[in-house]
């Protein structure tokens, strides 16, 4: 269960950057490295449970990374019982981080904060979006690590 233990180590990352040290620095770096590390906890949880349903022969190999997500939001988030809320979390994070890989341009605009990629796709998050959407990555954590426990 490595993968449950990470990423519980990148929520705290997270937490921290956002209650913490984004109000003392009010810096746009570390709002987006707040975001991106709890992109990686939520991949980490997906990652733990696909290569556990390899394992258990229920799927036979794991998705690459670039599908990961949409494969486990489009396989499972129906039988697993995620609400709407938590998949569009998942979709937001994972959109929000994928552009701002591939961003040159990043802006902080009253209080949103905005990527755009090169293809000009813009995506946007403000620091309340974030904060909420850290409190549902938990509660995904929490119960992606029941179901796992069973």
């Amino acid at each position: 269960m490595g993968g449950l233990k990470s990423a519980v180590e990148e929520l705290s990352l997270a937490d921290h950057m956002l209650y913490v040290t984004f109000p003392l620095l009010n810096d746009k770096q570390i709002f987006l490295n707040a975001v991106n590390h709890l992109g990686k906890s939520i991949t980490e949880v997906i990652r733990a449970f696909m290569s556990r349903e390899v394992a258990f022969k229920r799927i036979k190999f794991m998705p690459p990374k670039d599908l990961l997500i949409n494969e486990f939001i489009d396989r499972y988030s129906g039988n697993l019982g995620l609400n709407k809320r938590l998949v569009k979390m998942i979709k937001q994070v994972t959109t929000f981080n994928n552009v701002r890989h591939r961003s040159s341009i990043k802006l902080k605009r009253n209080d949103k904060f905005i990527v755009i990629s090169p293809e000009y796709s813009m995506s946007a998050l403000t620091l309340e979006e974030a904060k909420d959407y850290l409190r549902l990555a938990r509660e995904f954590v929490q119960k992606m690590r029941g179901q796992m426990d069973e």
